[in-house]
């Protein structure tokens, strides 16, 4: 089966969306597709506080095993991680993007609305450590970080971690169009809470009800920290923002 996620890098349970799907993914029991939105377009690109309700739901929504938001987080914008989740699709490496993006901000505390950072993310995403050696060492010797042998200046370009813009947009429009047509598929299901889940059987479920149904999809997932069934996890949700289909 072939689900299909919306998420968004700055939405706690969102995270915990992405390593439950990750786990379905390796273990081979679903084929997971990631659509990344900026939900929330009002919130600042420095990062606002994330507030105390956030922190103790995904507290309880988290099952034993699963990381969990770093102390003291700033929460920023997302524009900016979700142009290089697009861009990542271009590179052939969604799902260690989507890994990485997600671990700076909730497991480190980096802040994945700087395009600074997101350049430092992608840089390690895209040049995994072992092929290229020690990177001082080719600093000290005066050699590029990353072998040169591609003569595609893009290329190289965006091997070294530039593929979104300083005004946080993706670098192609191939990539804008992703990122616009993920928007759309979410607004066009009245932008329900995330993550919204999707299965083949056109099922839709939202919020806490989306995590639940991952949970249960695993082998041997101790569920004492979730929700033993969906209909109890719907309950949790306030009405507002269930599915459509749920009353």
């Amino acid at each position: 089966m072939t689900i299909t996620i919306v998420g968004d890098f700055a939405d706690s349970l969102s995270f915990l969306a992405s390593q439950r799907a990750e786990h379905l993914r390796s273990l081979g029991l679903h084929d997971v597709r990631w659509l990344a939105v900026e939900s929330d377009r009002s919130r600042p690109m420095g990062g606002a506080p994330l507030d105390v309700i956030s922190i103790d739901r995904v507290r309880r929504l988290a099952a034993p095993g699963e990381a969990l938001p770093v102390a003291e987080l700033r929460v920023p914008n997302s524009r900016a991680a979700t142009a290089a989740y697009a861009e990542s699709l271009t590179d052939g490496v969604p799902d260690a993007a989507r890994r990485a993006l997600f671990d700076a901000l909730w497991v480190h505390g980096r802040n994945i609305g700087d395009p600074d950072v997101i350049r430092s993310v992608m840089f390690d995403v895209l040049n995994p450590a072992p092929p290229y050696g020690d990177i001082d060492w080719r600093i000290r010797a005066n050699l590029p970080i990353v072998p040169l042998g591609d003569t595609d200046p893009i290329a190289t370009t965006r091997r070294l971690g530039f593929i979104i813009s300083m005004g946080r947009a993706p670098l192609t429009v191939v990539g804008q169009e992703r990122v616009d047509e993920w928007r759309i598929f979410w607004q066009q299901r009245g932008t329900p809470e995330l993550p919204l889940l999707l299965t083949d059987d056109a099922e839709e479920l939202a919020g806490a009800v989306a995590l639940t149904w991952l949970a249960q999809q695993l082998p041997h997932r101790n569920t004492t920290t979730a929700p033993a069934d969906v209909g109890a996890a719907i309950a949790a949700v306030p009405a507002q923002h269930r599915p459509a289909h749920i009353s």
